[in-house]
């Protein structure tokens, strides 16, 4: 499957031809990306990303992509040639923070994190040399268009995407029967997704355990 025939698909399904429903179906394939990213808790969703906090400077961005920050990992006594020992900030409140490090210009080896806002943290101590951070996230998916055909749903979890986006159609036609049916089939091939997903890492893990 892929964008345009997951389109086909719905207007298929629901058996309308509409201009109003054709227009509102990349809304019901919107709710539905953003629904499945809340309910899928699998390796998809998940990335990390290497930064680096700048010396002297406590702030740092985050990845565009990211939803839910779920680690921070620093490289401490980094040097060329050298990997340093990953060490987990931890995250705490605006008030610990401020009591932990009120001078912001004295410098440290950062321990601690808090969200300054939506798209950056801040670290306390602030940091006495340039060093390099790990960011593990969960992130939202690049969303289907007509310009992106294909993206991780539509090749292993087609099913959950098609049931949820008709779903969207049939509340949009305000027709309950078939809300009931669609919500049914989705949440059991998200039940499906997830269980292949729990059995692959399960597999994965065996062979790790058992290399060499």
């Amino acid at each position: 499957m892929n964008y345009t025939s997951l389109v086909q698909n719905i207007k298929d399904f629901m058996e309308d031809d509409g201009t109003e429903f054709a227009n509102s179906i990349d809304t019901f394939i919107d709710l539905t990306e953003l629904r499945l990213s809340r309910d899928l808790k699998i390796p998809a969703f998940r990335r990390r990303q290497l930064s680096a906090f700048s010396q002297n400077d406590p702030y740092l961005t985050m990845p565009t992509d990211m939803v839910t920050l779920e680690n921070l990992q620093t490289k401490v006594g980094y040097t060329s040639g050298n990997t340093g020992s990953h060490v987990n900030l931890l995250l705490r409140s605006d008030e610990f923070m401020t009591e932990f490090w009120p001078d912001r210009s004295v410098t440290g080896i950062p321990e601690y994190y808090a969200y300054f806002d939506d798209a950056t943290i801040y670290v306390a101590p602030t940091p006495s040399s340039n060093i390099p951070v790990e960011i593990s996230y969960r992130r939202r998916l690049p969303a289907l268009s007509s310009s992106n055909l294909t993206n991780w749903l539509t090749d292993n979890a087609s099913d959950a995407l098609l049931y949820g986006s008709l779903l969207e159609a049939s509340m949009f036609n305000r027709n309950a029967g078939l809300q009931q049916g669609y919500l049914s089939m989705y949440q059991a091939a998200v039940q499906r997704i997830t269980e292949e997903q729990q059995q692959r890492n399960s597999v994965d893990n065996f062979y790790m355990r058992n290399e060499g």
